[in-house]
């Protein structure tokens, strides 16, 4: 790429823009994998990679049959440009403060299927949100817990809405709800006709078992490491059409299945032996200051869930687990 030059003079809108391009594509891992987040082809993506390397002068990453990898510039580029947005924002914040009329922007993450929850109707917390944050750019993104906690930490999202499975330090919690997760198995299955009385652990062990991809709790954790033959699910829309096969068997929020459930298409399994309780609650990058429109999101959700009862528990679990999962007590 020729001798390598420093980027001169002032950092420019196009020089931003470019560096948050760069920034998704690092986050996603690949070009590829940041198509979606970023709304642009990958073609167009490294285009807009190949003029930030000639505005800088030098090679930010490595794409093609070995996949994608950052130089050791790179990397040094990357995390420089973490700490200049860091500072913009602060900046952003700094000067908003003191504005009446909220404007900026804020995204928020939640995970898939969630407006089903009769415990969080978040279209009465999105209508309010919109009543008095107006002039907010609002961007909402459907996600598996893990990456709304990823996205979190590293300042993509302002606010996840997602299943509390484990403490993650650098995040603060606010207790929302609990959910019951139950064990199904779908119409055809050698379980679906076979009374409670007559099913052991082995049978279950012995099923194939739709496993989450992302980390969970303690009690869901022991389904995945007991269960004999698994598959894989990312969001519980897979979960369930895996259920409904007739071939598989795996855990789904109680009123997410009861449609399937009162129409004979799905069968739930033991219910007084297998529960998991699973804590709902917001997440936010803890020790970073809020923008007005997170204190104003925040507000609309903890009034929809419960007003004024809502206790923050930043640095503490929101829940404690319990149920029993394939035959291992893990709590009353």
């Amino acid at each position: 790429m020729g001798k390598r030059k420093a980027l001169l003079g002032r950092v420019s809108d196009v020089d931003l823009r470019l560096l948050r391009i760069f920034q998704t594509v690092v986050n996603c891992g690949g070009f590829s994998a940041a198509e979606i987040d970023l709304g642009i082809g990958r073609s167009t993506i490294s285009t807009h990679i190949g003029e930030l390397e000639a505005r800088l002068g030098t090679r930010l990453c490595q794409r093609g049959r070995g996949g994608f990898a950052l130089t050791a510039r790179g990397k040094k580029i990357y995390e420089a440009s973490l700490g200049l947005m860091k500072s913009l924002d602060d900046f952003r914040i700094e000067v908003n403060a003191d504005q009446d009329t909220m404007t900026g922007e804020i995204n928020i993450g939640v995970v898939d299927n969630i407006i089903w929850d009769k415990e969080l109707r978040l279209r009465d917390v999105f209508r309010e949100f919109s009543e008095v944050a107006s002039n907010i750019d609002l961007t909402l993104y459907v996600l598996s817990p893990d990456e709304i906690e990823r996205r979190v930490l590293d300042q993509r999202l302002h606010v996840g809405i997602a299943p509390v499975m484990h403490e993650v330090g650098g995040l603060a919690y606010t207790y929302l709800f609990d959910e019951v997760n139950n064990l199904y198995c779908g119409r055809g299955h050698p379980l679906f006709d076979r009374p409670d009385s007559e099913i052991t652990t082995a049978d279950l062990i012995k099923s194939q078992y739709v496993k989450k991809g992302y980390t969970v709790n303690s009690n869901l954790q022991h389904a995945n490491t007991a269960m004999g033959k698994r598959v894989v699910g990312f969001h519980v829309e897979a979960f369930a059409l895996l259920i409904l096969s007739g071939c598989y068997i795996g855990f789904l929020p109680e009123h997410y299945a009861s449609v399937w459930e009162s129409s004979g298409e799905m069968r739930r399994l033991l219910p007084k032996r297998y529960e998991a309780v699973v804590s709902f609650a917001s997440m936010t990058a803890r020790g970073r200051p809020h923008t007005k429109a997170q204190d104003a999101f925040l507000a609309c959700l903890h009034r929809a869930v419960q007003g004024e009862t809502a206790v923050n528990s930043a640095g503490t679990r929101a829940r404690v687990d319990r149920g029993q999962i394939v035959g291992l007590d893990v709590g009353a």
